[in-house]
This record gives structure tokens, C-alpha cells and sequence, in this order.
């Protein structure tokens, strides 16, 4: 367990100094959030997941378009009418699940403080089956994602696919 925990932190770690480093973008943005009880989709079909923390850099070259790096930490749980018990199936045993998604999001209204906004991804997936790693690759789509303030903001995001479904909620810093 404390490996997965020293790898999630250190990719976010990695995605929010990637920030500090580009400061002299304005349209340049973390984030970071997470979330309690809830479904996914993974590697081997719907699951459940207790909790999620996940964070992301967010470049908007021009208004209209952003392009993000989404990664995540997940505790995944097989749904119970896909696997009834845990001795009838390997993937009962999958317990952390790493994402890793480029999204393009495609902003339809925007003030200084006020954005709607939706987005499709593509990206990894990985988890581990007992002591083997099992990688797989999927895709994410943002419906709707709403975010209100300037420097520091909140956001709310409608979606599903490998990294969350159907609700994910967090906070931000624009440079």
C-alpha cells in the first residue's frame, strides 16, 4: 500500500511542479480533487470505488480549447452482481487502480471568473490482480464541468469512463 501511495503522490507531485515551473502562462491551471463512494469504469467492466483523489494541469492555448493531464489513485472494487464473491475471480482482488488521461476540453461559455466546459480523454489504466501489475487504456468524457473564480476556484464535472463516473468536484489554481 505505501508504494501506491508514494506513486500517486509522486505523479501529482510531478503534474502540479510542471505548473510552477510554466508560471508566465495565464491560461495555465491545476487542480486537485476527490471522492468518496461512487462507480468507474475499469480494465474489466463497471466497479465500485470508495474513495478517488485525483489531480490535473490544465493549459488553455486559446479560449475555446484546453488541453489537460488527468491522473488519479482509485480503491476499486468489483460491482457484486459482476463478482459475487471474491474466491470466484482474480479481478475481485484488484484493489488500487492509477490513471493517467490527456483530455481536450472544449469551453462553451466563458467570463473572467465563470467556465462551462466539456472534454473527452484517452488514457492508462492500471491495477494490480494479486502481486501481478495489469495495465489497460480507455477513455473519459467530461459531459459538462462548471468552474467559478479567478486565481483560486472550484470546479464540478458530469462524466464517465476509466477515471471517474459520474461526479467529480475539486479545487484549483490558476497562473
Amino acid at each position: 500500500m505505501k508504494k501506491h501511495l508514494i506513486a500517486t503522490f509522486s505523479i501529482l507531485f510531478l503534474l502540479m511542479s510542471s505548473a510552477a515551473l510554466a508560471q508566465e502562462h495565464r491560461n495555465f491551471e491545476i487542480g486537485v480533487s476527490g471522492g468518496g463512494p461512487g462507480a468507474m469504469l475499469g480494465a474489466v467492466g463497471a466497479a465500485k470505488s470508495t474513495f478517488s483523489v485525483m489531480g490535473e494541469v490544465k493549459y488553455t492555448p486559446i479560449k475555446w480549447v484546453s488541453i489537460g493531464l488527468m491522473g488519479g489513485m482509485h480503491d476499486r472494487r468489483p460491482s457484486s452482481s459482476s463478482y459475487p464473491s471474491e474466491e470466484q475471480s482474480d479481478v475481485a482482488s484488484v484493489r488500487i487502480v492509477y490513471n493517467l488521461m490527456l483530455m481536450l476540453y472544449g469551453n462553451w461559455y466563458t467570463t473572467e471568473k465563470f467556465n462551462v466546459y466539456s472534454g473527452i480523454g484517452y488514457g492508462t489504466l492500471g491495477g494490480y490482480v494479486g502481486s501481478d501489475y495489469t495495465p489497460s487504456h480507455g477513455v473519459q468524457i467530461t459531459a459538462v464541468g462548471v468552474s467559478y473564480g479567478s486565481r483560486f476556484f472550484g470546479f464540478a464535472e458530469l462524466g464517465m469512463g476509466w477515471m471517474f463516473t459520474p461526479l467529480r468536484a475539486g479545487i484549483g489554481y490558476r497562473f
